[in-house]
């Protein structure tokens, strides 16, 4: 144990480095994750199956053991699911505050995050002829104002490239809002189950007091530019809705499982209890 003190020292000093780097999500994952996982089935799971194996078999301790351990994993999925929202308890007396959602959806593992990506020239043509885009400005729905603050966020780097081989310059001299604006009045969305489409039109800024000469002559040259971007919803929640119906399967064949060994086997107490009663009417 003391020899394994150090190893567990780096690896957890490692865990807050590794997090990092997972997608941006700040969950630990790689090596220092697996680690964390079978140390604590080995911990949790291990010592508790030692105490039941040692009262009632290997198999029946396995099954009492397995019954839990997936039980408790499904309401883990579950709460992966559904989140853990708010709650609302202003209506107490004496209370003026609600509890803040403390678990977002699908925070357990996760797949591809969505993410937002440019439609080629191509595509946009098709997308244009087959679907109605509306306006976003006016929009009070917050997925809606997510969505398109993702978008803006996504599109600074093409902006910016696009701009940089239209004036002859580099990508780092083409700054958005300094050089080129976004003009939030024309950017326009395609709903589909939560916006699909996103049509952002692009504009020169307006050169402020401490511009430089250089920036100004860039400001000059941009002429308005449409870009459209496609939402790619990625598989952050597929996780979750395999770890659904895999973890109640193996708890349901667990619990089944354990069901069957006590139809077949009757406890050693009882069985000896059975024959003391026919031994004494027997006499």
């Amino acid at each position: 144990m003391i020899a394994l003190s150090p190893t567990l020292a780096v690896l957890a000093a490692e865990g807050g480095n590794v997090s990092e780097k997972c997608n941006g999500t700040g969950h630990t994952c790689g090596a220092v994750a697996y680690f964390g996982v079978a140390l604590m089935f080995l911990v949790l799971c291990g010592g508790v199956f030692m105490l039941l194996q040692s009262s009632f078999g290997l198999l029946q301790g396995y099954l009492i053991s397995g019954v839990a351990f997936w039980m408790s994993w499904f309401v883990l999925a579950l709460i992966w699911f559904t989140g853990v929202p708010g709650v609302r308890i202003d209506m107490l007396p004496g209370i003026d505050r609600a509890i803040p959602q403390s678990t977002p959806r699908f925070y357990g593992p996760q797949g591809e995050v969505a993410s937002w990506h440019e439609v080629s020239s191509a595509e946009t043509d098709e997308v244009n002829a087959r679907t109605d885009f509306v306006p976003a400005v006016g929009s009070s729905r917050e997925a809606d104002k997510e969505a398109v603050s993702g978008a803006e966020s996504a599109a600074t780097g093409v902006i910016s490239k696009f701009y940089a081989g239209k004036l002859g310059t580099e990508a780092a001299s083409v700054t958005i809002p300094g050089t080129v604006l976004i003009d939030k009045e024309a950017t326009q969305i395609v709903r589909a189950g939560g916006i699909k489409y996103v049509k952002l039109t692009t504009k020169a800024a307006v050169p402020g007091e401490t511009a430089l000469p250089e920036e100004k002559e860039l400001i000059a040259k941009v002429k308005p530019a449409t870009f459209l971007f496609e939402l790619d919803k990625g598989t952050e929640s597929l996780p979750t809705y395999i770890a659904l119906p895999l973890t109640f399967g193996l708890f349901a064949l667990h619990l089944f499982g354990l069901m069957w060994y006590e139809r077949r086997h009757k406890p050693a107490a009882v069985g000896a209890r059975s024959m003391e009663r026919e031994k004494v009417s027997a006499t």
